[in-house]
């Protein structure tokens, strides 16, 4: 035969067994014995240990991705003056080298170039390994040489530029660069 009991007996015989459990958990907490301390296994090296996401070697940049952030530092340089990342990404581009110290002459003597760069239209590698044609839409370029000086535009448009890298660890760097008929 079934016995029914109440939720109120069962409420009583919750409590009552969770004093029997916890009653020696409180007395196991007064000894004065001291406490214990985990062992930790001794490490084999004095550094620690890689996570997996260190151990990874760092992903190559692809030609085109350095060339969309290469135009993007260009234009970064030429409205700011400071050319110092644009060299780091282009030291052995004699054109490159040019565009750069003309800046610093503009910025030096009080000049100054406002220019929303390039929109990259496209990326196609050419014949040479390493040489790829871009072809752009140029935003209109403001500038004036000096302090004082007259300004002087640009209009902007549609263009094709030549650009040379070679690789440089996991990116690359520019090693030419020319503007040809698109």
């Amino acid at each position: 035969m079934l016995t029914l009991f109440s939720g109120r007996h069962f409420m009583h015989v919750r409590r009552a067994l969770a004093l029997t459990l916890a009653v020696p958990v409180l007395l196991a907490g007064c000894s004065d014995d001291p406490e214990p301390t985990p062992k930790m296994p001794e490490s084999t090296s004095s550094s620690p240990s890689p996570s997996p996401t260190e151990t990874k070697e760092p992903e190559a940049e692809s030609p085109e991705e350095f060339i969309r952030r290469w135009a993007a530092i260009e234009a970064e340089m030429e409205n700011t003056g400071d050319t110092s990342e644009y060299r780091a990404l282009s030291e052995r581009c004699r054109a490159c080298n040019k565009l750069a110290d003309l800046v610093e002459q503009y910025y030096r003597a009080g000049g100054f170039v406002e220019w929303d760069g390039w929109t990259i239209r496209s990326i196609r590698a050419q014949g040479d390994e390493g040489t790829y044609l871009v072809r752009v839409n140029s935003a209109p370029t403001r500038y004036v040489e000096k302090s004082g000086g007259k300004e002087k535009f640009f209009p902007g448009g549609s263009g094709a530029h030549l650009i040379r890298l070679a690789p440089a660890g996991s990116s690359w760097k520019v090693v030419d660069k020319s503007e040809v008929d698109g």
